[in-house]
């Protein structure tokens, strides 16, 4: 009989684990904990799940991350790669309530999405730039308030504190055009925690399409196409500047999917029209078409140094026990670690 060759005990390990995620997936298991997302633990799933409505919002992080291959979800094409030492995927729901769960659905049918992060532009009662995390979530039309995972939420916290890059605060108005203006805000951008995020919908029961080719607001897909898609404005339905902590027409509808399919969630928005205007407070949809590049820069930023501050999170020796909380889905438990700053071993 041939000799048994000998196999080292970490690559045993590491085959096993396979196996289990594997096997748990197949029975429709536990989703795996955040820390899993750690590529250099492997080059396979799971995936920490980035999305947002169209590409503008999208591109600064797609931009930041090894894109490797793509998938279709829903006839749209998500991006696979790593950002930040984590994997990642990333992909556009279409802008609406309806385009924006039906997306969440069919993503979330996966059981190798261990989280979602939902990146991008929204009104705001606070200022243009700044970015909003809200507590509560709700859709007018529908009874239920929703909350963000409490360990996304933590890890949003150290995130806040170290920045890939500055929050932007000067833009060119209008976007793409050859003779714009740079025009600077009235207050520098800051994160802000907590309040209300209101997703309401101006297209009814019929999901807005995206144009092949329609540019950074109405396209399908990335790379984003230069320029701005003819947007029919009356479908838009000029507002004042909302009352509202986070007003945006998606992330309660996806916050809902994602609490019925057990995945921790968590909204990252930035305005695109609110307050500190140079220009004056004229609302939307007069400040987002001037803002939305910088709205969603803004956002993305946020966006990224969460997903970094999680790679780093998976990697750190001391952050064990959070990780194994994380895997636990003891989210409440692992925060509060989180947030002491305490590390897991002495």
């Amino acid at each position: 009989m041939r000799a048994r060759p000998q196999v080292p005990l970490t690559a045993t390990l590491l085959a096993a684990a396979a196996v289990s995620f594997s096997a748990s997936i197949a029975h429709g298991g536990r989703r795996p904990g955040l820390c899993a997302t750690d590529a250099a633990e492997s080059s396979s799933p799971p995936y920490l799940a980035v999305i947002s409505a169209y590409p503008a919002e999208l591109a600064p992080i797609a931009a930041a991350t090894e894109i490797e291959t793509t998938v279709q979800i829903d006839s749209r094409p998500f991006y696979v790669g790593r950002l930040g030492g984590v994997r990642v995927m990333l992909g556009l729901t279409g802008i609406g309530v309806l385009n924006a769960a039906n997306v969440a659905e069919s993503l979330l049918a996966r059981r190798d999405i261990a989280g979602l992060v939902m990146s991008g532009t929204a009104g705001t009662k606070h200022h243009i730039g700044d970015v909003v995390l809200a507590s509560n979530l709700t859709e007018p039309d529908r009874k239920g308030v929703f909350h963000p995972n409490a360990a996304l939420v933590a890890l949003a916290r150290r995130a806040a504190t170290a920045l890939p890059e500055p929050l932007d605060r000067c833009t060119l108005v209008p976007p793409g055009s050859p003779t714009a203006d740079l025009v600077c805000l009235l207050f520098d951008p800051v994160v802000i925690f907590g309040g209300e995020l209101v997703s309401f919908d101006p297209f009814g029961d019929t999901p807005a399409p995206c144009v092949p080719g329609g540019g950074e607001i109405l396209g399908c897909e990335l790379p984003v196409t230069a320029g701005v898609a003819a947007i029919d404005r009356a479908i838009l339905h000029p507002r004042t500047i909302t009352t509202v902590d986070v007003e945006d027409m998606e992330s309660a509808a996806v916050a809902r999917v994602a609490t019925t399919r057990r995945v921790p969630f968590l909204a990252v928005r930035a305005g695109s029209d609110g307050g500190g205007d140079p220009r004056g407070d004229r609302g939307f949809p007069t400040q987002f078409f001037d803002y939305y590049r910088l709205a969603a820069h803004n956002a993305a930023d946020v966006t990224r140094a969460i997903v970094m501050e999680l790679g780093r999170l998976a990697r750190d020796e001391s952050a064990r026990r959070t990780c194994r909380l994380l895997a636990r889905h003891r989210w409440r438990r692992a925060a509060t670690r989180m947030d002491a700053g305490r590390p897991d071993s002495p």
